[in-house]
């Protein structure tokens, strides 16, 4: 029989050289999961310093202007972290940190790769790549991924398409999902004394729908009191004056980047919320944690229709479903959920009940912690 040890007794440090700090799936949910576990757990983020929160100890790395240094000296400076708070077990959360967990594996660390979205077809994503570098940067990803799978002790996939490209035993499937009440005030008003308002709160990239979505909304009627509120950052600003220079921006309520209590306000005074994402490789298998977010609090959905989404959508009933490319279609969609506010808040609580039955942090939490006490033989 193997022994057991004090989960306090186990030094747990995940690490992001790419993410934004306090990224949510990776502090606030992970880490601070670990944490409440009873881990002893750091994280290694950008920032400028130590400090402590939520019971996480938190360990800054440089924001790096180059993609090249980032790939490179921070990747060092997070190995340096790791090795200097003792961990037992690294949790990494980007490709490019591959090189040095396979650093920390050879000196005896634990290791487990956290693939957040498939890597290989992403790449048609972005916008930075030239189109020629795109099939070699393609292969590139898998031969990490390959020696990633072999070598280290566990992958967390965040959906069941990216798990499935794994076959070895080590890979658990660990999404997204949403912390249930996160994203829900107690001020959230019936649906029918809601201002007729259409929201999306995310990635504001090209394959995100932020043209499709203002287009739509500048169908409406100048006098019409339908608007979108819209939160996050655009990647580029290239791309985001193309946005504000659609007719649409008239009827946009743009808030920028937004945190989670102001992204909670904005779900709970819209009508309905935006999923429509364009068919890119990456996208059409995808399980968006907007879904889920949405859901969570209780708003229908307007949703690409993918073959994926569609199964979801229709057997919870809790959205329309929409060709995301088509802003007559998305237009329609948001007037109809504006004009039947009872037959909308149907649909969010569907949803909603979809997210309490299966669809939450707290079951993904419990495939975490049971995944780090299998591999260090922990217990509370």
């Amino acid at each position: 029989m193997t022994a057991t040890v004090s989960r306090s007794a186990v030094r747990v440090v995940h690490m992001t050289t790419v993410h934004r700090p306090f990224d949510t799936r990776i502090f606030s949910k992970q880490a601070v999961t670990l944490a409440a576990a009873g881990y002893d757990v750091a994280l290694v983020q950008q920032g400028e310093r130590t400090e402590e929160r939520n019971g996480v100890e938190i360990l800054p790395i440089p924001t790096y202007g180059s993609r090249l240094l980032r790939m490179t000296a921070g990747v060092a400076r997070a190995v340096g972290h790791a090795l200097r708070a003792r961990a037992q077990v690294i949790h990494i959360h980007d490709l490019e940190l591959v090189w040095g967990g396979l650093v920390l594996k050879a000196m005896g660390r634990r290791v487990i790769y956290d693939i957040h979205e498939d890597v290989a077809k992403d790449l048609d994503d972005k916008a930075y790549l030239p189109g020629w570098i795109v099939p070699a940067a393609r292969a590139g990803v898998g031969i990490f991924e390959r020696a990633a799978e072999r070598i280290f002790d566990a992958q967390c996939a965040a959906t069941r398409a990216i798990a499935a490209r794994f076959k070895r035993g080590s890979t658990r499937l660990i999404r997204n999902t949403p912390i249930v009440d996160e994203l829900v005030v107690p001020t959230s008003r019936p649906f029918g004394e809601r201002a007729p308002i259409a929201a999306y709160v995310g990635g504001l990239a090209a394959f995100n729908g932020a043209a499709s979505m203002v287009e739509a909304i500048g169908l409406f009627e100048d006098a019409s009191p339908i608007h979108l509120v819209m939160g996050g950052r655009f990647p580029d600003d290239r791309f985001e004056a193309e946005v504000r220079g659609l007719a649409g921006w008239r009827k946009v309520d743009f808030r920028g980047w937004v945190d989670r209590p102001q992204m909670a306000a904005i779900l709970a005074d819209a009508c309905c919320g935006l999923v429509v994402y364009h068919p890119t490789p990456n996208v059409v298998e995808s399980e968006p944690n907007k879904f889920f977010e949405y859901l969570t609090a209780g708003l229908p959905l307007i949703a690409s229709d993918f073959p994926a989404w569609r199964a979801f959508v229709e057997e919870h009933r809790c959205g329309i479903l929409v060709d995301p490319q088509d802003p007559q279609a998305i237009n329609d969609a948001i007037a109809y959920l504006v004009d039947h506010p009872e037959e909308a808040e149907a649909m969010g609580q569907r949803g909603r009940a979809a997210v309490l039955t299966d669809y939450n942090w707290e079951t993904d939490a419990a495939r975490l912690v049971a995944l780090y006490d299998e591999l260090t033989h922990a217990s509370a």
